[in-house]
């Protein structure tokens, strides 16, 4: 898959010289909410290896990137907001980011909502737990501030043209 010029966690930079820098060396993010930023865009670009190898799960420490893909596989993340974070500095052991992240199944979308926990180990940040909740599916309208052609850059940021996306 090609890397979207822009990248998906919505810090508008560059995918390569975002969360694309992470992808290529994980463990180098150098906080919590840098973590948490390339997973949400490995997650939006499918990127399940990157996924397995930034977790140390507390509840499932074997769990592997085919595992993380069949029960992702089929969700399209649409965007990202950060509400907050605790710690997850450079200097500091623990961290925490909450934030809502848009999703879209099929002709529905909703809203997960965590705040995730992260650790560093070895000098690498690690996710760790992280409570969320999902809200609804509705069926998918794209905002109203994207008025966008069909051929578009997709407004999820995923590099296809919004009819072949989200449109």
């Amino acid at each position: 898959m090609t890397p979207p010029a822009q990248c998906p966690c919505g810090s508008k930079a560059h995918y390569e010289m975002c969360c694309g820098m992470y992808h290529n060396n994980p463990g180098t993010a150098p906080t919590a909410e840098a973590l948490m930023r390339s997973r949400y865009s490995a997650f939006a670009l499918q990127n399940f290896d990157y996924i397995a190898k930034t977790q140390n799960l507390k509840e499932d420490t074997g769990q592997t990137a085919d595992e993380i893909q069949d029960s992702n596989g089929a969700t399209q993340w649409v965007q990202l907001e950060i509400i907050a974070t605790e710690d997850g500095e450079p200097k500091d052991k623990t961290g925490m980011v909450e934030f809502a992240a848009h999703f879209k199944e099929g002709s529905n979308t909703g809203r997960l909502s965590e705040r995730s926990l992260f650790e560093k180990k070895n000098g690498q940040w690690l996710y760790i737990s992280g409570e969320h909740e999902i809200q609804g599916h509705t069926p998918y309208v794209a905002p109203d501030s994207a008025k966008v052609g069909r051929n578009d850059p997709c407004v999820c940021g995923s590099g296809k043209k919004y009819k072949k996306c989200c449109g």
